[in-house]
């Protein structure tokens, strides 16, 4: 009947915990399957993969209890530590690594983990928030262009998060550039701010880069049996990847740094400059101000009171001594 295919129950699966489920065909295809096929497999009916939320409570039970795995195995599956790591487990293989988090309101930086569990005939994804890359590579399988077999899949995944934190990488280079451009004519404080927003995210993403490279260093040193010569050759290109993508970081961070300390540079200029200019004004009217207040005082014998060309006079030895004043400042270089 309709309502006992697998599309159908997808929902009721997904509320408990289950994302998604697949049996690869070998071929770069494979079949949608729930609960009932997942506790019903066999090795014999294909290569398994499913992808489950671990903050679901029937995932938890099935981890713990019949999902395969020894206890020190599901605990570390089920762990909301999620720093990068590889280990064999006495059934499999465990590696847990980070995506970028491309969930709406979330920080980039903050990124989602994925934990993974594989004996080379079955693969188990955990994932704590949603994670674009698992649901990619399975819609890619649901239309027969995905990897065939687990250990085609297990290196699929873990290309795909290294590439996408390529691709964030790059997006930090152009913003890099676009406020580049803009020290000239953006506002300084504003600019500031921008560049010190931009080197937090740039420490944030690279918290958990260099430890993932670590991770993928010590898979290739001790990969399980199952990953054959192709399959360590695209891990090791993977790893290289890994650690351009962690210069780059370190460059991008370098460049801001500078970038900042441009700005700050450019601050203190205007702001020396508008201060030369206020002390050159102050100096200028100085003498001036004193001559004044000197001739404003309320006090008897003030020469000029009763004369009516004073004023006149007063205001010819002003310019004067203005013109004096200019003169020497110019002799010092000072204007």
């Amino acid at each position: 009947m309709a309502s006992d295919t697998p599309a159908n129950r997808a929902p009721l699966e997904e509320d408990r915990g289950l994302v998604f489920a697949v049996i690869l065909d070998g071929k770069g295809g494979g079949t949608q399957v729930g609960w009932d096929e997942i506790r019903a497999w066999r090795p014999e009916a294909g290569a398994l993969w499913y992808h489950v939320n671990v903050n679901s409570e029937h995932v938890t039970s099935w981890i713990l209890g019949r999902g395969g795995l020894t206890e020190p195995t599901a605990s570390a599956m089920l762990s909301r530590e999620s720093r990068p790591r590889v280990f064999h487990g006495s059934k499999g293989f465990v590696a847990i690594l980070r995506g970028i988090n491309l969930n709406p309101g979330r920080d980039i930086e903050d990124m989602v983990s994925l934990h993974m569990w594989s004996d080379g005939l079955k693969l188990i994804s955990v994932r704590q928030e949603k994670l674009r890359t698992t649901r990619d590579i399975y819609e890619e399988t649901i239309a027969g262009a995905g990897p065939g077999t687990i250990p085609d899949l297990f290196v699929t995944l873990i290309a795909r998060l290294t590439d996408r934190i390529g691709l964030v990488v790059v997006d930090y280079d152009d913003k890099l550039d676009e406020l580049e451009e803009m020290i000239e004519t953006a506002d300084s404080s504003e600019l500031r701010r921008d560049l010190g927003d931009l080197r937090q995210e740039l420490v944030g993403i690279r918290r958990f880069i260099a430890p993932q490279r670590e991770a993928l260093n010590r898979l290739l040193q001790d990969p399980p049996q199952w990953l054959d010569e192709h399959h360590l050759l695209q891990l090791r290109e993977i790893g290289d990847r890994s650690q351009r993508h962690l210069e780059e970081i370190d460059a991008a961070r370098e460049r801001a740094l500078v970038l900042k300390d441009d700005v700050a540079n450019r601050l203190n200029e205007t702001m020396n400059r508008n201060m030369y200019v206020v002390s050159i004004v102050a100096a200028i009217f100085l003498p001036l101000s004193f001559v004044t207040g000197l001739l404003g005082i309320n006090v008897g014998g003030m020469p000029g009171v009763e004369d009516g060309e004073a004023f006149w006079l007063t205001c010819a030895a002003l310019v004067f001594l203005l013109g004096v004043e200019i003169a020497i400042f110019r002799w010092l270089r000072w204007l």
